[in-house]
C-alpha cells in the first residue's frame, strides 16, 4: 500500500472515531439528555421504518421492469412481516421471515 492509501485509512477512521465520540462529548456534563434527542428517538424510528416500507413497495410495483408479476409476492410478504411484528416484537424474525416468503415466492 502507497502513503496515500494509508493516510486515507487513517483520515476515515479518526473521522468515525469522532463521530462516534461526539455525542458523548456533547453531553458528557449534563445528567439526563435534553427531551429532543427523546422525541427524536421516537419519530426517527417510526419515520425510518416508513420510508423503508415506501421504498420496498416502489421497487416492487415497478412495473417497468418485471411487470406486475412482483405485486402479489411483495404484498404478501410484506403482510408476513407487519403480522410478525405485531405479534412477536422480534424485528428479526419478522425481517427474516418476511424475506424468505418473498423470496419462496418469487422462486
Amino acid at each position: 500500500m502507497t502513503t496515500h492509501q494509508w493516510l486515507m485509512i487513517a483520515v476515515m477512521a479518526a473521522v468515525v472515531i469522532f463521530l462516534r465520540a461526539f455525542p458523548f462529548l456533547l453531553l458528557s456534563g449534563t445528567k439526563r439528555p435534553p427531551a429532543l434527542l427523546f422525541y427524536l428517538g421516537k419519530v426517527l424510528t417510526a419515520a425510518a421504518i416508513a420510508m423503508l416500507v415506501v421504498y420496498s413497495l416502489f421497487g416492487v410495483l415497478d412495473h417497468s421492469r418485471s411487470g406486475w408479476s412482483n405485486l402479489p409476492p411483495g404484498l404478501l410478504a410484506g403482510s408476513v412481516t407487519a403480522l410478525l411484528q405485531y405479534f412477536f416484537k422480534n424485528p428479526l424474525v419478522s425481517i427474516i421471515a418476511g424475506t424468505a416468503v418473498y423470496m419462496l415466492l418469487i422462486a
